[in-house]
């Protein structure tokens, strides 16, 4: 416990443990082992930064080293769901190692809020930003191609052409969403939820291959108005899904007697469902382990070899779609 009010400073802990300014300054820099401080040395100046529970002044550090250990994550939604719960455990787990720590926000699929978040960010001092960026017609992507001068900046699922990024290939996940529903029978799909998206792409192109008119919805509520007219549907989540499975009882739709359901995630509620949700499984903790180890790259300047880290997606099958 500190044992006054007064602002601690790096020669209160100098002081305290009998040494040198430098040497407490390389020890609370992280940079004992390379100018080969003594373990008794290294032991003393730890004992004093624990006696005075001293917090190093991040903006004098940033100042002196001209870096503040701090990386910007931005994510599009749902920061209470497993699956970003998931990729940022993978990215935290994989700086803190490097002793960096993450600031993060949330865009909620919006680009003026995500373009705020970005500028608090910089302002703050970050070394890097990590994104899951905003697409559609509205986006923040010729900004982050030119914030790349400034400092590294990794994309987290989504990809922009000329940034480094980790990413699942969506597109070819929502080709096998939709063969899934087609080589059973299905012939009248439709789709519910953000169609702004490779995924959504995806079904739409499929459809157009073989001659199918896809119907877009937004929720699953407007698309139980008119489910008589299909046998099929393709969710942009499994969450939207779920909505459906909800909604479906009592608009008297039994699932998948009349209408067959495909997901979209593989989200860890999915095995719970009844009947079992088919859904395509979006790869999710690797997903932010890559993304944090092309930055670290980076920052390190080092030479990133693969920019685009692509994961493929798997059909997990359930009992969500009925053959016909």
């Amino acid at each position: 416990m500190p044992e006054n009010t007064k602002k601690i400073t790096l020669k209160d802990i100098a002081a305290r443990a009998g040494v040198s300014l430098t040497a407490a300054s390389m020890y609370i820099n992280g940079k004992a082992k390379k100018y080969h401080l003594a373990d008794s040395t290294c032991e003393r100046i730890k004992k004093a930064v624990e006696d005075l529970d001293y917090v190093p002044n991040i903006h004098a550090r940033a100042i002196a080293s001209k870096c503040t250990l701090l990386l910007g994550t931005i994510i599009s939604s749902r920061i209470e769901s497993s699956f970003w719960l998931n990729i940022l455990g993978g990215i935290e787990e994989k700086i803190t190692k490097d002793n960096y720590h993450m600031i993060l926000s949330v865009s909620r699929e919006d680009a003026v809020n995500e373009l705020a978040s970005i500028k608090f960010m910089l302002n703050k001092g970050i070394d890097g930003l990590l994104i899951s960026p905003v697409v559609g017609s509205s986006n923040n992507h010729d900004y982050l191609r030119k914030l790349q001068e400034r400092l590294p900046v990794v994309t987290i699922n989504q990809c922009i052409e000329g940034v480094p990024g980790s990413f699942n290939d969506n597109y070819n996940g929502g080709m096998m969403a939709t063969e899934c529903l087609y080589s059973n029978g299905h012939k009248r799909i439709a789709y519910i939820g953000n169609h702004e998206v490779p995924r959504a792409a995806a079904c739409k192109d499929f459809c157009d291959q073989h001659g199918i008119d896809l119907h877009f919805f937004d929720t699953a509520k407007e698309f139980l108005k008119e489910c008589k007219n299909f046998t099929a549907v393709f969710c942009f989540s499994d969450y939207v899904a779920l909505e459906l499975y909800n909604r479906a009882p009592e608009n008297g739709i039994k699932i998948p007697q009349d209408i067959s359901v495909v997901g979209y995630d593989d989200m860890e509620f999915a095995q719970y469902t009844r009947p079992r949700l088919t859904t395509i499984r979006q790869h999710k903790k690797i997903i932010g382990t890559a993304a944090a180890e092309t930055m670290l790259s980076l920052l390190k300047n080092k030479k990133v070899t693969e920019r685009h880290r692509v994961f493929p997606p798997e059909l997990i099958s359930g009992k969500s779609v009925l053959k016909m």
